[in-house]
């Protein structure tokens, strides 16, 4: 497999990853209406005090289940991601 080709499975699954972890973690607060689906979106990028909040929340109903959401995950995926497009393909030497 390609190197351009492995980074973009692997920052696609972290990506996938992050979005299954974030919804993990928000996906109940925004359901009893506590945020917002925008609210809790803007959390996924970036984390303020409102999603401190929902994640206090979180963890209170379901504390050692989950761990709380590092939006971190999201950014890393997305700049394995942009790796892969910026990586040159190998070449395969002529036969």
């Amino acid at each position: 497999m390609a190197f351009p080709r492995l980074l973009l499975a692997v920052g696609a699954g972290i990506v996938v990853a992050a979005l299954i972890w974030w919804w993990t973690t928000f996906g109940d607060v925004i359901r009893y209406g506590y945020l917002s689906w925008a609210e809790a979106g803007r959390c996924l990028v970036h984390n303020s005090d409102i999603c401190g909040l929902a994640k206090a929340l979180c963890l209170g109903s379901h504390p050692r289940t989950v761990i709380a959401y590092w939006t971190s995950a999201f950014w890393l995926g997305v700049g394995v991601l942009s790796l892969s497009l910026l990586a040159p393909p190998l070449r395969q030497k002529a036969r």
